[in-house]
C-alpha cells in the first residue's frame, strides 16, 4: 500500500495512468451514443427547430430522418473560419486564436487545427462544398446558435463574424438564433440545437479534460456533442494508460491529427476572465481550478459594504442555475454553489492547484495496482441540518449518480467502477484502471456527499434550501434573481466564514453588473464580465480589476445525432 500527503495537480501531468471505459460499438466513426434524458424548459424565447432547411442539395422531404452532420460538412466550417479575424475585431487582440481543445502550455499539446486548416483554408472549404453538390443557388443552410449575454456582449459579434466568415464562401448560409442561458443548456443537452458556442473551463487540471469530455462515447452525449469514434476512444485509452513519456505524446498527436479531421468540435479561442472588486474587498483567491470560495472573503478597514454590513457580502454573476444537484451539475455557476455549500473529498489549497484533503481525514491510501484508493472520512463532519455524515452518505451518491443519468455522470463513470463503505468511516472508490489524478477527480462536486432531504429517485435541480456539509448552507434561491447563503451552523473546519451572508445577486447582462460594481449596489462582479466592461472599469477610481490566470476556451459544438429529412 501507498500514500501520499499532498497532491500538487500539476506534477500529476507526467505521471498520469488511467483509462477510460469503452465505449459500445459504433456501425460507423460517427455512430453516436444516448442523448442525456434532459427536456428543454418553456420559454417564450425562440425554440429550435426540429430541422435544418436544405441540409443536403437533393434531399426529398419523404426521406427518412438522417443525421446533419457529415466529416466533410463539418471540416468544410473549420477551413473557412479565421480565428485571427475573429480575435482582431471583437476582442482587439486581447484573446489568443486556439487551433486545439488542449491548452498551449500543457504537456502534449499539440495545433492541429493550424496544421491542417492554416489560419483558413476558404478554397478547401469551398471545394468540400461543391463536392457535396451545394451550389449559390442551393447552399447549405442551418442554424447556428448561441447564449446573447452569458459569455458577455461580445458573444453576438463573434458570431456575426461567424457567420459572414462562413457566408463568404457563397455556397453556406447561416441563420444566427439565440435563447437566455438556461434554456440553451436544456436545449443542447437535449439535443435541440444543431450547433452552437459553448465555453470550457476544465473539470480537474489535466490534458485529459479538455478531451474526452467531447470526444469519448461516454463523457460527449454530458456537452451535448454525441460523437462516438472507436478509434478515438482507442487513442484516448492508450494516451490515457501509458507512462511512458514519448509514447504518449506521440498518441496525443494522434488524437489531435484525428480530432482536426473529424472535428467534434471547434475551438475557437482562449478568453480571460475578469473579477472586479470594490475598495475594501480581501480574500478573492482564484487559481488554476479555477474555484471562488467565499468563506476567505473578508472586508478590509476602508471597506463600505453595499449592504451596508460587513455581515453581508453581496456578489454580482451573469451566470443561471441549471442544477443544484451534484448528480446533475455540469456547469461552472453550479459547481461554485455546491463546492461552497459542501466539501469534496480532496481540497485545492485557495488560490493554487495543490490538494490537500478536504472531507476525507487524510491523504487516500492507493493500492499497489493503482486502481484501488481508500478514504478515511473526518468524523466531525454534518450537514447544516445537523444530520452526522457517513460513508454511506458517499454510496448514496454513486447511486444516485448512477441511477438518475444526470448530465455529470459520464464524467465519473468514465473512471470509476464500483464505490463501496466497509464502515461508517471509509470510502473505497474502484478504478476501471489505474490513473494518476483521481485525487484531482475527487475533488469535483460530484464527490458531495447529497444532502439528506434529497429524494433518490429524482434530481433536484432547483431545491429550496441546500443543506451540504460546506462552510455555507443556502437558504432561499429566486431563480435569475438572487440567491442567498448563511453561514453553515455545524460546520467545524478552521476556515469558517468570515462573512456570515453571501448574496448573489444575477444579472442579465456584463454591462448592467459592471454599472451595478461601479456604482456600489454589489461588492464583487463576477463571471462573466468579459474584456469590454473589464477594460473601461480599470480607469473607474477604487475599483481592482483581477485577470484570472485559468485558461478558458471558447469553441463551436456540433451535435452528431442531430436530425433531418422525415417529411419535416
Amino acid at each position: 500500500m501507498k500514500s501520499r500527503f499532498v497532491y500538487a495537480v500539476f506534477a500529476s501531468l507526467l505521471v498520469l495512468a488511467f483509462a477510460l471505459t469503452a465505449c459500445q460499438p459504433a456501425q460507423q466513426a460517427t455512430t453516436q451514443a444516448p442523448q442525456a434524458p434532459v427536456e428543454p424548459t418553456a420559454t417564450t424565447a425562440p425554440q429550435p427547430t426540429a430541422t435544418v432547411a436544405e441540409a443536403t442539395p437533393t434531399e426529398a422531404a419523404t426521406e427518412a430522418p438522417k443525421p446533419l452532420w457529415n466529416k466533410e460538412l463539418k471540416q468544410a466550417i473549420a477551413a473557412a473560419i479565421d480565428r485571427e479575424v475573429i480575435v482582431d475585431r471583437v476582442f482587439e487582440g486581447r484573446n489568443t486564436p486556439a487551433y486545439h481543445m488542449v491548452p498551449a502550455d500543457y504537456p502534449f499539446a499539440t495545433e492541429p487545427f493550424l496544421d491542417k486548416y492554416g489560419q483558413r483554408d476558404l478554397e478547401l472549404s469551398k471545394k468540400l462544398l461543391t463536392d457535396l453538390g451545394y451550389t449559390p443557388d442551393k447552399p447549405f443552410t442551418f442554424d447556428l446558435w448561441y447564449p446573447p449575454e452569458h459569455y458577455g456582449t461580445t458573444t453576438a459579434d463573434v458570431m456575426q463574424i461567424i457567420k459572414e466568415q462562413l457566408e463568404e464562401t457563397g455556397l453556406m448560409k447561416v441563420n444566427l438564433k439565440s435563447q437566455n442561458w438556461a434554456e440553451y443548456v436544456d436545449s443542447f443537452v437535449a439535443g435541440k440545437l444543431p450547433v452552437f458556442i459553448l465555453g470550457w473551463f476544465p473539470d480537474f487540471v489535466d490534458p485529459e479534460t479538455w478531451l474526452s469530455p467531447f470526444a469519448s462515447c461516454e463523457q460527449s452525449p454530458g456537452n451535448g456533442v454525441n460523437y462516438c469514434n472507436p478509434e478515438m476512444d482507442k487513442l484516448l485509452l492508450e494516451a490515457a494508460s501509458t507512462t511512458d513519456h514519448d509514447k504518449r505524446a506521440e498518441l496525443y498527436k494522434q488524437i489531435g491529427e484525428l480530432y482536426a479531421e473529424e472535428v467534434p468540435t471547434i475551438p475557437l479561442f482562449w478568453e480571460p476572465e475578469f473579477i472586479i472588486n470594490r475598495p475594501g474587498v480581501e480574500g478573492i483567491k482564484i487559481g488554476a481550478p479555477f474555484e471562488f470560495n467565499y468563506n476567505i472573503l473578508s472586508f478590509g478597514p476602508d471597506a463600505k459594504p453595499a449592504s451596508g454590513s460587513t455581515d453581508t457580502i453581496i456578489i454580482g454573476s451573469t451566470d443561471e442555475v441549471n442544477s443544484l444537484d451534484a448528480a446533475d451539475a455540469y456547469a461552472t455557476h453550479d459547481w461554485e454553489i455546491i463546492k461552497n455549500t459542501g466539501i469534496t473529498l480532496m481540497s485545492y489549497v485557495p488560490g493554487t492547484a495543490d490538494l490537500v484533503p478536504g472531507a476525507a481525514a487524510e491523504p487516500p491510501t492507493i493500492s499497489e495496482d493503482g486502481k484501488t484508493y481508500t478514504f478515511k472520512l473526518r468524523s466531525d463532519l454534518k450537514f447544516a441540518d445537523g444530520t452526522p455524515v457517513t460513508s454511506k452518505d458517499y454510496l448514496r451518491a454513486w447511486e444516485r449518480l448512477n441511477k438518475l443519468d444526470g448530465q455529470v455522470k459520464g464524467l465519473i463513470t468514465g473512471y470509476v467502477a464500483n464505490v463501496t463503505a466497509p464502515d461508517d468511516l471509509t470510502v473505497v472508490y474502484e478504478l476501471k484502471a489505474p490513473f494518476a489524478f483521481f485525487p484531482a477527480l475527487a475533488a469535483t462536486a460530484p464527490f458531495n456527499p447529497v444532502p439528506p432531504d434529497f429524494p433518490d429517485d429524482k434530481i433536484v435541480q432547483f431545491p429550496e434550501t441546500l443543506n451540504g456539509i460546506g462552510p455555507y448552507r443556502m437558504v432561499s434561491h429566486k431563480v435569475g434573481e438572487q440567491m442567498v447563503l448563511e453561514a453553515n451552523p455545524y460546520y467545524t473546519g478552521a476556515d469558517k466564514p468570515k462573512i456570515k451572508t453571501v448574496i448573489i445577486k444575477y444579472f442579465a447582462d456584463p454591462t448592467t453588473m459592471a454599472n451595478a460594481v461601479e456604482n456600489g449596489t454589489i461588492d464583487i462582479a463576477w463571471r462573466t464580465v468579459g474584456p469590454v466592461e473589464a477594460v473601461r472599469l480599470q480607469s473607474v477610481q477604487g475599483l481592482t480589476v483581477t485577470t484570472i490566470n485559468a485558461p478558458a476556451l471558447r469553441y463551436l459544438v456540433f451535435n452528431h445525432t442531430y436530425m433531418v429529412g422525415g417529411g419535416q
